[in-house]
């Protein structure tokens, strides 16, 4: 296995299809969007090509019920950014976004863990701003360039794990670092659904990941991807047994792994890479 990019990708889903420069909410044939990383969307394309946007919709409850993260009232995204300096996502119809609903955005990076969120990029909108650095005091940034876990979600609706929550606002219009209690531990759930509806978010700095780099579901979690193997098996496993919830927290109740994450593995295997 190629170690840093498995150890980066483990758990996401995606299909196999060339991007461009916009993004559509099931684009690469999985639907809907998950809630946490081991559900989450991979950007995919020719890995040269930039993505400009992601459009989708949170529906609530009913569907995506039964995926990573639950009923849908989140959505996440595993994306590649290849500027940090220059990095920017928004709903902010100034630069080409829009969010039917009061949306946030949140950034994690690869093994998680939180790194930026915005809740409100200033009035009088309430559309949110992620831009590279946070200016909440933290020093949180995007340095480097690599792939990152790009989420958004409706008002009220705020990550956390066992630890507490990730970010802390000390003020809604503040660009956070991962300042809460939980915020040195990844993302294992959502504290509350929160509105929905239908959003674009406008990207700068975004980059397709290649087609191939990534599992085509969550139980394709080692090369060769694009199909299920005895080596996805003894990853699962692995990574059950040290008790990586962004890997294997597959089935609800979301936070804890139990029987139902393994039977859910277990089917998406049976199923093989769509």
């Amino acid at each position: 296995m190629r170690g840093m990019t498995t150890l980066l990708v483990l758990g996401v889903w995606v299909g196999f299809c060339a991007g461009g420069p916009d993004w559509d909410e099931g684009e690469g044939g999985g639907g809907d969007a998950g809630s946490v990383p081991a559900g989450a969307e991979a950007v995919t394309g020719t890995g040269v090509d930039p993505v400009e946007k992601i459009s989708g919709r949170l529906s609530g409850f009913g569907r995506g019920a039964g995926t990573p993260g639950g009923g849908d009232f989140q959505d996440m995204y595993l994306i590649r950014i290849a500027d940090p300096k220059n990095f920017r996502a928004t709903t902010l119809a100034d630069f080409g976004g829009f969010a039917g609903f009061d949306a946030q955005l949140f950034l994690f990076k690869a093994d998680g863990t939180g790194l930026i969120a915005n809740l409100n990029a200033g009035t009088p909108t309430t559309d949110p701003l992620l831009t590279p650095t946070a200016n909440d005091g933290t020093g949180a940034a995007v340095t480097d360039p690599g792939l990152y876990f790009l989420a958004i979600s409706g008002a009220v609706s705020l990550p956390g794990n066992s630890d507490g929550p990730i970010f802390q606002f000390n003020s809604p219009f503040e660009i956070s670092g991962p300042d809460g209690n939980g915020g040195v531990s990844p993302i294992a759930f959502w504290n509350a659904p929160g509105e929905t509806g239908r959003y674009e978010i406008a990207l700068q700095g975004v980059l397709s990941i290649p087609v191939g780099e990534v599992g085509c579901d969550p139980a394709d979690l080692a090369e060769p991807f694009g199909q299920h193997d005895f080596s996805d098996i003894v990853v699962y496993v692995s990574q059950f047994s040290a008790g990586v919830l962004n890997v294997t927290d597959l089935a609800p109740p979301f936070g804890v792994l139990d029987f139902s994450d393994v039977v859910a593995f277990l089917t998406e295997f049976a199923d093989g890479c769509p």
